[in-house]
């Protein structure tokens, strides 16, 4: 059998109704509780009936927003879930011109090279992207091989 504290916590952030004895109702979302059966609600609101004045003396719901509050346990009488949680935000953004591509280092995956023979950790058209070594001067060797062009396009024009 399920404990109290796993009972409780299955309603948390549920939009709830808690009854006093004193005959008012709290209505919020809930956030919080205790071994105490304390509760704490967000944007909380009371709501109590009074005898209207008058002579048809009819009873009148007065509702007042009261916002954050603390609950005592000892003064619960009933506790009602009224709502399930809101679903999370998505932002989503209006569609525009362009196209949506994330901004990386590098160069485009298309115009990649083949892996190096000596960099099998590479995976295949990857290229490294970092800096040399602390302390190296200047380019590894294999950067400094020239490259070949590739096929269907022309050599740089002498100068």
């Amino acid at each position: 059998m399920a404990g109290k504290n796993t009972r409780m916590q299955q309603w948390l952030q549920y939009r709830v109704r808690v009854a006093i004895k004193d005959g008012r109702k709290f209505v919020g979302t809930f956030i919080a509780f205790d071994k105490h059966m304390n509760l704490v609600l967000a944007d909380c609101e009371e709501f109590r009936i009074t005898k209207g004045k008058g002579p048809d003396k009819q009873k009148v719901e007065l509702k007042r927003t009261l916002g954050f509050i603390m609950l005592r346990g000892e003064n619960i009488v009933s506790f009602t879930a009224e709502a399930p949680p809101a679903a999370p935000m998505v932002p989503y953004s209006m569609g525009g011109p362009g196209k949506a591509t994330p901004a990386g280092r590098g160069i485009p995956i298309g115009m990649a090279r083949p892996a190096q023979p000596g960099m099998p950790h590479l995976p295949q058209g990857a290229m490294p992207l970092q800096a040399p070594m602390r302390g190296l001067v200047g380019a590894a060797p294999m950067n400094m091989a020239p490259q070949q062009t590739p096929v269907g396009t022309m050599p740089p024009r002498p100068m």
